[in-house]
């Protein structure tokens, strides 16, 4: 067994899982787990959302250190799902480097969430919040059609730009003024309300629950980390809404 290149494959599961949306602690745990299956011992595992090290002494007594820096962000719990059967399958059935990656090769080709489904996730939020926050059925339906609109526009930044602050600073800019201009055209009547759906749509909130939470288990460094990410996020969003009502001479 080449116990090199078996790290190098269980790093890139644990490399996917941690891309893909999963919590820090689980993936340390995966990791190790699949780790002492073949028979490592005194594994020890350091993660954050932007890094992955992991050393730990191999069955034939040599001391392997290898690291990941993590740079891609792309959350997608379907693919996250079959990366968790995957590190079950590979403690119970120790399958060959070779294989592992074959397995997770097959996974990560599993194709992204039809576009219709994205656009149904983003009416029913700008929607359905707008409504929540005391909209009218004017603003209701302008707060769709921005929802529409930013799901559309954020697909055609990420292809051009892997930034989240200037993504998120570009889309907070161009949803507000999309909102001030629908509410002077009379499809909305409250500008406050329809930007609300822009904001729900950008705002980093499940991000800063992972932060809390992950302070809370213990993961100090990776929740700050987080929190930090989130909050300047936050602020990009709040610049692109204000600078949108600032160049347009208010939200009336």
């Amino acid at each position: 067994m080449d116990y090199e290149r078996l790290m190098q494959a269980i790093l890139d599961v644990g490399e996917e899982m941690l891309v893909h949306g999963a919590e820090v602690n689980r993936v340390q745990d995966a990791v190790i787990r699949m780790c002492e299956s073949y028979g490592y011992t005194r594994v020890n595992v350091f993660c954050i959302t932007t890094n992955l090290q992991l050393t730990a002494e191999a069955p034939d007594g040599k001391i392997i250190t290898q690291i990941r820096t993590i740079t891609r962000n792309n959350i997608n719990f379907d693919k996250l799902d079959y990366l968790n059967d995957l590190s079950r399958r590979i403690c119970k059935g120790l399958p060959e480097p070779q294989e592992i990656q074959e397995r997770l090769e097959k996974v990560l080709q599993r194709g992204e969430p039809p576009r219709w489904m994205i656009l149904l996730g983003g009416v029913m939020v700008s929607g359905g919040f707008t409504a929540f926050f005391g909209g009218n059925w004017k603003d209701t339906l302008a707060g769709i059609v921005l929802g529409m609109i930013i799901v559309l526009f954020q697909e055609d930044i990420k292809k051009r730009e892997n930034n989240p602050l200037v993504i998120n600073f570009i889309a907070s800019l161009a949803a507000g003024l999309l909102a001030i201009l629908l509410v002077r055209l009379g499809i909305g009547s409250h500008v406050e309300m329809v930007m609300i759906a822009g904001i729900m749509l950008l705002i980093p909130g499940v991000a800063m629950t992972n932060a809390i939470k992950d302070m809370l288990l213990g993961d100090l460094a990776t929740g700050l980390l987080r929190l930090t990410d989130s909050l300047i996020n936050a602020f990009a969003i709040v610049v692109g809404f204000t600078l949108s009502m600032f160049l347009t001479g208010g939200v009336l």
